[in-house]
């Protein structure tokens, strides 16, 4: 199951999560991956780099369960093996990792931005570039740098407790994420997330977020790190997940006491299936994406989308649409010019929702297309008669009276 997408989504780009992405795809392309070639023996020749292999080759020996002392063969040389296998990269990450046993402020902020190949940074630029736009929205781009930064010093700290002497360097940029993810939880549960499920068809799965990241807390950290003697276990750093996801929880609730809770849509959940490259079955209608497409549109304010979306679900079927979002559709139809699809969306109100809250404002608009513009007077004036008997505002009523005036 891999996370490729969710919505609804912020209306404007955000700006921020951008950059953070690019920061770290330019720390990878500029420095990771020139730096991937061995050590030579101009580095051997640095006594402050030769220095830096002597520890690194040490702490290796004790994570192996062997401690070196000074009459040791390899004490003070290191096996040609071990400098094979190591690269320039590796010295930066020993330098600017955060390393438990020997804190460094510098490397409490650097560990986040490198990391240990292209899958690992991959991975982590896909969560941030999915979850961090609505959360960046919500808090500002201020807000959300300041954020993102702190729950990353907190969740580097968390895996500093569970393995306080550790000298294997901690980096990447899942623990400030995790805490992204934290808040994304606590503001955006119903947000659906797309899962995408390969089998013998593409199934893209939307489930809500409140099942993907619970999963990611519950089942990819918080069972594996129980199961490991230490927090860092296997080369993932369970401990920091978690610490940066309680944190980022704990920084959505406080600021939800400051500011309020923002009301967030409730898109529906569907599967769409398509085929694989090596399947022939062909792919099949998928029941209430338009349903689901059509209230997302309205939610993000693509009017234009959304009433492409409502002549697709009127056609194809599926779950009713929301009163207000038709009458959304129906008013920027009527605003912008277009009679006709508008007088057809407001067809599709009245016979659709008889109680519903806007019907008084709908008959009046359809009056109005059918006198003014749709040279339909008998119709028209049934409808303004409707308008009035309906009325719950006194300017609707008024105004479907003058309607009628001018139809003589």
């Amino acid at each position: 199951m891999i996370p490729v997408g969710d919505y609804p989504n912020p209306r404007s780009p955000q700006w921020t999560t951008r950059i953070l992405v690019g920061l770290n795809v330019l720390v990878f392309v500029l420095i990771t991956l020139p730096l991937g070639r061995p050590v030579d023996a101009g580095d051997l020749g640095n006594p402050r780099t030769r220095k830096q292999i002597l520890d690194m080759w040490r702490v290796r020996m004790e994570a192996e369960g062997r401690k070196l002392s000074p009459g040791d063969r390899y004490y003070d040389e290191v096996p040609s093996g071990f400098l094979q296998r190591l690269s320039k990269y590796d010295l930066v990450v020993d330098r600017y990792g955060y390393k438990p046993g020997r804190p460094d402020w510098l490397a409490l902020f650097s560990c986040m931005f490198l990391h240990a190949n292209f899958l690992h940074l991959f991975s982590n630029m896909l969560m941030l570039w999915i979850f961090g736009d609505n959360v960046e929205a919500r808090l500002g781009r201020f807000g959300y740098i300041v954020a993102y930064l702190v729950t990353g010093v907190v969740a580097t700290l968390s895996f500093a407790l569970t393995a306080s002497k550790s000298l294997v360097p901690l980096v990447g940029a899942s623990g400030a994420i995790s805490g992204v993810l934290g808040f994304y939880l606590i503001w955006f549960p119903r947000n659906q997330i797309r899962v995408l499920i390969l089998y013998f068809y593409f199934l893209f799965i939307h489930v809500r977020a409140i099942w993907v990241l619970g999963i990611y807390l519950l089942i990819q950290n918080v069972v594996p790190f129980l199961l490991e003697a230490r927090g860092g276990g296997g080369g993932v750093a369970h401990g920091a997940h978690i610490g940066g996801f309680v944190a980022g929880m704990i920084g959505a609730l406080l600021f939800n006491m400051v500011r309020g809770r923002a009301t967030v849509p409730h898109p529906l959940p569907h599967v769409e299936r398509r085929p694989a490259p090596w399947s022939r079955t062909r792919s099949r209608p998928v029941p209430g994406a338009a349903a689901d497409a059509f209230r997302t549109a309205v939610h993000m304010g693509r009017m234009k989308e959304a009433a492409q979306d409502f002549s697709r679900l009127v056609t194809e079927g599926g779950p009713p649409p929301r009163p207000e979002d038709v009458f959304a559709v129906g008013r920027w139809l009527y605003e912008n010019g277009f009679a006709s699809d508008a007088a057809a969306v407001f067809r599709y109100y009245i016979k659709s929702y008889a109680r519903g809250d806007d019907l008084d404002r709908v008959y009046l608009g359809l009056g109005v297309l059918l006198g003014r513009r749709l040279a339909q007077p008998v119709a028209a004036r049934e409808h303004l008669l409707a308008a009035i008997d309906l009325a719950r505002d006194a300017t609707v009523a008024a105004k479907a009276r003058e309607e009628l005036a001018a139809l003589g």
